[in-house]
């Protein structure tokens, strides 16, 4: 499954080159450093260490965009599916370089080979995401590294679940469409 996945993005990131490029409809004067974006998140922490996902980032505003973040790894204790505000602006000194901080909701599922079958459902989060990011200059590709927090949940079961578990440091890289 992750193998098709990945060969299927590979596919549409060497075939979507042409869109990748400036066109004329892009405005000198918008900061945002592109549209869109598609990519990989890998993270680590936790107690699985490592956790694949992917991404897909949108800018509605020069400096406002929504993000949607979903798990891939079949390893993690928690499966999460999320969409984030992200503030990300522009810095005077760097025209490439911008950190960004956000907020977001999530769905977080525990995995019941861990957990238990007591653990059968989904539970809604908030969290948190703080980062930087790197456009690069010839190629459209954009590479960031953030850290990413669960800090409530919304839903009230029996069992208690580890939040600090779902928090962790991951590095993204994704195509960029202008």
């Amino acid at each position: 499954m992750i193998k098709k996945l990945l060969i299927s993005l590979l596919t549409f990131f060497v075939f979507g080159t042409v869109q990748a490029q400036d066109s004329l409809q892009v405005k000198s004067q918008v900061s945002a450093p592109y549209k869109i974006a598609i990519g990989i998140r890998y993270a680590t922490g936790g107690p699985t260490g490592v956790d694949l996902g992917v991404t897909a980032k949108y800018f509605f505003r020069p400096q406002s965009a929504i993000e949607l973040h979903s798990t891939l790894s079949p390893e993690a204790r928690y499966y999460l599916a999320s969409l984030s505000y992200i503030w990300q602006p522009k810095l005077a000194t760097s025209e490439r370089f911008r950190p960004y901080a956000g907020i977001g909701i999530g769905f977080l599922r525990p995995d019941s080979r861990f957990y238990g079958n007591e653990v059968d459902r989904n539970n809604i989060v908030v969290l948190p995401t703080i980062g930087i990011e790197y456009q690069l200059k010839k190629v459209p590709l954009a590479i960031s590294l953030d850290y990413r927090s669960t800090f409530m949940r919304i839903h009230s079961g029996t069992t208690q679940l580890n939040m600090r578990h779902s928090s962790n440091i991951g590095l993204g890289v994704k195509y960029t469409f202008r």
